[in-house]
Parts: C-alpha cells; structure tokens; sequence
C-alpha cells in the first residue's frame, strides 16, 4: 500500500507526524472546555406580559388572547401555549428547529410592537427570553447573618456582590431572590394636610418634581462650554422632609409639616430560607460558550476575596456549584476510558504474548485518543460526557486495525521473510480488508453528524468523536505499525524453546480434550437417567 510502503521508506517522517498529532491533541485537551452535557439550545421563546391589577379573566381577554393571534402568524411557529394568572400573562412559543432563535424573538417584538396601540396602556413592556440550558444557575450563594436584618443584607448583595461577580468572564447574569429592596415610606397626616390645605396629589407631584437628576442646559462662555446638571436626587428622610409641598401665604408647606418620612423597605415578594433561617441569596448563570468549571472556579475565587470584606457577622456560603458535579462527572468518564485502555492492552498482551507486539499495537490508543481531542475542538465541541462516552466506547475499536496489521506481519516473518518484507507484503495483503472494516463503522456513525433537531445536537459530539478516532487509528495501522515491525522487529525465538513451548501446548490440548470426553460421558447419563416429578 501506498502508505505504509512511504512510512517503511520514510520513518522520520512517520515519527514526526506521530509525534506531532499527540503534541497538538495533548494541546488541544487541556483547552476545551470543559461542560456536563453538550450545549443544546431548544427553539422555545417565553414571553411574560405584565397587567398590574388585573384580574385573570381581563388579562386574559385584554393582553393573553391579542398577542397569541399576533405571535401566531409568525412563520415557523410550531405549538403555542398561553396562560393567565392575577396581573400577568405567560406565553411559551416552540418554533421548528430550523428557526433562528435570534430571529424569532425579533419577529415576536415586531408582532407585539404591531398591536400595542390595542393593548392596555397599563400594560408594562413584555419580557422576551429566549429558553437556553444555560439559564439553570451554576452557582448559588447564601448570604446570611445573626445580626443584620434582610434589609441590611440585601444592600450588601445588591449592588455590592453582584457588581463584582457581573464583572468577571463568563458570568451572564447574577440574580437575588429573598431580598427586600430600601425605600422611603411617607405616612400623611390628614389632620395636617386639612390644615395646611394641602392635598395628597400636591404631595405626590412635590417628590416626584423634587426627587430627580436631570441635566438642565449648557453654560457657554467665550472659551468653554460647561453643561448644567440637576442634582436633585435625595437619600435620607431628612432630605426627604425639607421638601416644600406648597406656599400658603408666604409660608412653606414642608413635607415633615404634614407627613412622617420613615427609612424602611419595600413589601417582600420573595424569600430564602438558609438552614431555616432567613438569608439572601445569590444565583449565578453562565453565558453560552464558557466551561461551567472555569466559571464557578472564577466566581468561588472572587467571592473568598469579597467575604474578606465582609462585616464578620456576615456569612457567604456555597449552597450549589456545578463545577464540582460536572468535574465528578467528567472524571468518571476519563476514568473509565483509562480503565478500559489498559485492559485493552492487558487482553492484546495475553493472547500475542509478546511486549513488542503489545507497544506496536497499543501505541494506536494514546495517538488515536489524543488527535480525537484536535476534531472535537475543530467542530466547536465541548469536552462533554457524550463525547468522551464516544471515545470509551471506541476503544476496543481503535487497537483492532492494528492487531490485524501486526499479527499478519509476524505470520509473514515465521514464513521466512525478512522484516522489511515481511512489513511490506503483510499490510498490503490485509489492507482492504482493514480498510473495509474501518470504513463500514465510518458508514455508521458519519450520518448520525446529519441528524437535525435537538437529538442531533446531543449526539454529533458522540458520532464524530468516534469517527475521528477510529479514522486516525486506521492511518496508524497503516503507517507506525508497518514502520515500527520493519525497524523494531521481534527477537527469533531459539528452536529448543519453541520445541518446548509447542509440547506444553500439545500436552494442553490432550488434557482438555480428555475432561471434554469426561463431561460428555456425565451429560449423556444424565439425559438418559431423567426422571419427571408430577
């Protein structure tokens, strides 16, 4: 063959390309990225439309059944299902798989900018999201302290934690749940506002007019331009109670004159509960594209840098991390793809019986697994269990072109041949044969990279990773292992030892043969001493 005839007449040139394909897998396995699964981005897009105050049955009537008939004239919508609940509106829209998710949530946004002029004008902006694995958090922080009431702790989350952990590569979005948001309660007096003759819109137009930032103009001189800013935004009660109301009589009406400005914290529409008590927490989600180990590594870093800042009686522990899930995971994949080498290699040992054998055939593992690693970073594939599962299970595959290759080489050699012949004349005559094997398992597994769907995306690291390596494995048989029987060959074996192994062997085969007489005899009894029990 044409190969292994340039590998035998070129060994350098073997070698070097050998050589070079485990560097580059090697390379290539310790920078991808690492992920429990492959990344699948189902063509489902939410969207929740806001109505405060109504009831379920006019939210139905007035948002749910309009943006329904309008999103169901999108091209590629392929189920939709709609549900009204007390002042919201929940849509999930499945579109076929061909659809672009980036797509099809702009053409829902232009569906629903097209009828707004219909819908309540209560009707807050709707949230559009499109459904992604990666909105799961990988991380989830509790903060929690015996001192510090929810108020206090959630103004050390938010935005203190979040802003540092938003800033880090990888982190898509930090979210807080069990928080409890600060506000400014104004309780009126009506016996004040009665004898100020103030009302409660007055009082309400006051802080909204007074209680703002806003730039104002611009102040232009002969050499500079200067702009003029409002700083008007307030942060106290005491600011709060300065405000002036009204003017009656050439006298101000301040809020503290008719109110009572209170620091407290809005109503609490979530809660976290740590260990049974009440805590803030924090959930972290990746962005699409980034090793979940990595990122949790990242976010686990930063955050014993901010508990060093923390006041001691503030806690920040570590309720779920998906990194160490998905490395157990990970791990015990490789560990089996390990295992299942090695024993690869004990059973070539056992029946070749011949270490120079075994390290020809088995130098197709490591090469054939390595190289592997260079396709799955070349397709965009993670280093997921699905593609390691494909190379577990390809091991068996990638050592058998070899054997084949090497055990006819030797049978050439004990007809007499010399290695270089021998080499030459046993690889040509087995290498359809091999090939045909090698090229029937491609026929199997290169069009399940064709599959379309979600199951297509689950299973194209699994086909293509076997695929790849048993194709790379096909190549070393047909080149390091002509090459290395050529310059590598076995020692001959003395003809007193060879005698001597050949009557151990037919002394075997008399006492088998033997015991096999005896068991035919015990059987053949028995059938014909049978008894039936009624």
């Amino acid at each position: 063959m044409v190969i292994s005839d340039f590998a035998i007449r070129r060994p350098i040139i073997t070698v070097v390309v050998m050589v070079a394909l485990v560097v580059f897998g090697t390379f290539s396995a310790f920078t991808l990225k690492t992920d429990e699964f492959p990344e699948v981005a189902p063509p489902f897009v939410t969207v929740a439309a806001i109505y405060p105050g109504g009831s379920p049955e006019t939210v139905e009537k007035e948002l749910l059944d309009p943006i329904e008939e309008a999103i169901a004239g999108i091209s590629g919508v392929k189920k939709l299902t709609g549900r009204a609940e007390d002042g919201i509106a929940f849509i999930t829209v499945q579109f076929i798989f061909e659809k672009p998710l980036l797509e099809a949530t702009q053409d829902i946004r232009d569906a629903i900018s097209g009828i707004r002029n219909d819908l309540p004008t209560e009707m807050e902006e709707p949230i559009i999201r499109k459904f992604s694995p990666t909105d799961i958090p990988i991380v989830s922080l509790a903060l929690s302290s015996e001192v510090l009431t929810p108020t206090e702790l959630t103004r050390l989350a938010d935005p203190g934690i979040t802003r540092e952990l938003r800033s880090l590569a990888g982190v898509a979005e930090v979210t807080v749940s069990g928080k409890r948001e600060r506000e400014m309660t104004i309780e009126l007096h009506p016996d004040a506002l009665q004898s100020s003759g103030v009302s409660v819109a007055q009082v309400v137009t006051a802080v909204q007019l007074q209680n703002m930032a806003a730039p104002v103009g611009r102040l232009e001189t002969q050499l500079e331009e200067r702009s003029i800013r409002l700083r008007g935004r307030l942060t106290t009660p005491e600011e709060f109670a300065q405000l002036v109301v009204s003017e009656r009589n050439g006298r101000l009406v301040r809020l503290a004159d008719v109110a009572e400005v209170k620091d407290g914290a809005e109503e609490q529409r979530t809660l976290a509960l740590y260990n049974g008590k009440e805590a803030v927490g924090i959930d972290i989600k990746k962005a699409k594209g980034y090793s979940t180990t990595d990122v949790a590594e990242r976010v686990l870093a930063r955050i014993v840098e901010v508990q060093k800042r923390m006041p001691a009686n503030v806690k920040i522990d570590v309720v779920r991390d998906a990194g160490t899930r998905v490395d157990a995971s990970v791990g015990n994949v490789e560990e089996a793809l390990v295992l299942g080498a090695m024993l690869t290699v004990g059973v070539v040992f056992l029946f070749l019986n011949s270490w120079r054998s075994t390290v020809i055939t088995g130098l197709a593992l490591p090469v054939s697994v390595l190289a592997s690693f260079m396709a799955v970073a070349a397709f965009g594939f993670t280093l997921n269990m699905m593609s390691l599962l494909g190379l577990s299970l390809a091991i068996g595959i990638l050592i058998d072109d070899a054997i084949v290759v090497r055990e006819n080489i030797v049978r050439h050699v004990e007809m007499g041949k010399d290695h270089f012949t021998a080499a030459h004349d046993g690889t040509d005559e087995i290498g359809l044969a091999v090939a045909a094997t090698t090229f029937s398992i491609l026929a199997v597994f290169i069009p399940v990279a064709f599959l379309t769907g979600e199951s297509g995306q689950w299973f194209k690291p699994f086909a293509l990773t076997i695929a790849c390596s048993v194709l790379v494995s096909l190549m070393v048989s047909f080149s390091l292992d002509p090459m290395l029987s050529a310059y590598w060959p076995d020692p001959h074996v003395a003809p007193e030892k060879r005698a001597w192994i050949t009557r151990k062997l037919d002394r075997f085969n008399e006492w088998f043969n033997r015991r096999a007489i005896g068991y035919k005899k015990v059987v053949a009894w028995a059938l014909d001493h049978r008894w039936t029990v009624a």
